[in-house]
């Protein structure tokens, strides 16, 4: 873990690891072509449910993006 999170209180650490988690899984899955904005894919990833109308596969890619980070 990066040394300077160690002295922020655990949810304000855990807040901001989420949030790079999901700007880092948006930016690096929308180079590709992923159609999802980072608002859609913080629910996919927080919530675990799909957004209508848009493909299963870009679903499938923000997950797999996340869990490899």
């Amino acid at each position: 873990m990066f040394n300077f999170l160690k002295i922020l209180d655990n949810d304000i650490r855990d807040a901001l690891l989420v949030q790079l988690r999901n700007l880092w899984t948006h930016t690096s899955t929308a180079i590709e072509g992923n159609t999802l904005t980072l608002g859609e894919t913080a629910f996919v990833l927080e919530e675990g449910l799909t957004i209508s109308g848009k493909p299963l596969k870009d679903h499938e890619e923000v997950v797999g993006h996340a869990k490899a980070v």
